[in-house]
């Protein structure tokens, strides 16, 4: 089969037109028209049982200038290791609370109202989302540390207030991966000084407030232990680059509706990946 063949075995059209005596052209028809009717066939993948946390991420493409967003979800059941991906949604346009709130509605009822808590980055109206279902919400930690890397790196020698921005640094690696509420209180106090340091600079002080006012949510794996949840999106953001590879080879996603199937064809062949918790279970007994 030759989707098989593009989402499994990673062949390129031209790959599989050079293994057969079908022309890439032709090839790359019968490809399109497979695809599209995979595409109009009822999601397979069984939604999981039991309580279920949501795992939320979006991919970003332009078009002829114009900027759409691809919604990634996976449900992953509080007592396994293993993330469900849904059907992907395409939206033009940014990111936004108001179009996160409709591809949610969209999910079948019966997984959305077992769902108890929702991982995610620090996109604007994520808190709103999580209250408003009276979800627990847990806020990716590698994209804040990352952010913080950008600023605060190693190699940065040559800027105002290096040392100020490796204690920064060192001590939000430290609130994010200690599981004492103790010492995490005490760390948020150090955290809070370096803010208020004049010399700290503007963008680095934002950074600072705002994970202070949100230090909950991104502490929630800890103080949540029995969700086990994951602190960060690294499970859809590794399946966003599988996903970018692929697209980067073909050459059959020059239009929206082609784009959203071919992401749909990948996670048909790929629908689940692994998706562990902070916190393993041995550590929580």
């Amino acid at each position: 089969m030759a989707l098989e063949k593009t989402f499994v075995e990673r062949l390129t059209i031209a790959q599989q037109s050079r293994r057969t005596s079908v022309s890439a052209n032709a090839l790359a028809k019968h490809h399109a028209r497979s695809l599209e009717r995979l595409c109009d066939r009822p999601w397979p993948h069984p939604i999981p049982g039991g309580h279920l946390i949501l795992v939320m991420d979006a991919i970003w493409f332009h078009h002829q200038g114009a900027l759409h967003t691809v919604y990634l979800m996976g449900l992953r059941r509080v007592e396994d290791d293993v993330l469900h991906f849904l059907r992907p949604i395409l939206r033009p346009g940014h990111e936004s609370q108001k179009r996160w709130r409709e591809v949610i509605e969209e999910m079948p009822i019966e997984a959305r109202r077992h769902i108890v808590a929702i991982v995610s980055d620090s996109f604007s109206g994520a808190g709103g989302i999580a209250r408003g279902y009276g979800w627990i919400f847990q806020r990716c930690q590698a994209h804040l540390l990352l952010r913080l890397s950008t600023l605060c790196g190693a190699n940065k020698r040559i800027i105002s207030w290096w040392e100020g921005r490796q204690e920064v640094k060192r001590l939000a690696y430290a609130l994010m991966n200690t599981r004492s509420e103790e010492k995490a209180s005490v760390l948020a106090h150090e955290f809070a000084t370096l803010g208020a340091d004049p010399r700290c600079p503007m963008r680095l002080r934002m950074i600072i407030t705002e994970t202070l006012r949100y230090l909950h949510e991104y502490r929630a794996c800890y103080t949540h232990p029995h969700l086990r949840l994951p602190a960060t999106t690294n499970a859809l953001e590794n399946t966003n680059g599988r996903i970018r590879a692929v697209l980067n080879r073909s050459r059959g996603c020059r239009t929206p509706p082609s784009l959203i199937r071919w992401i749909t064809g990948f996670l048909w062949f790929h629908p689940t990946v692994t998706c562990r918790p902070k916190v393993p279970t041995e550590l929580r007994r």
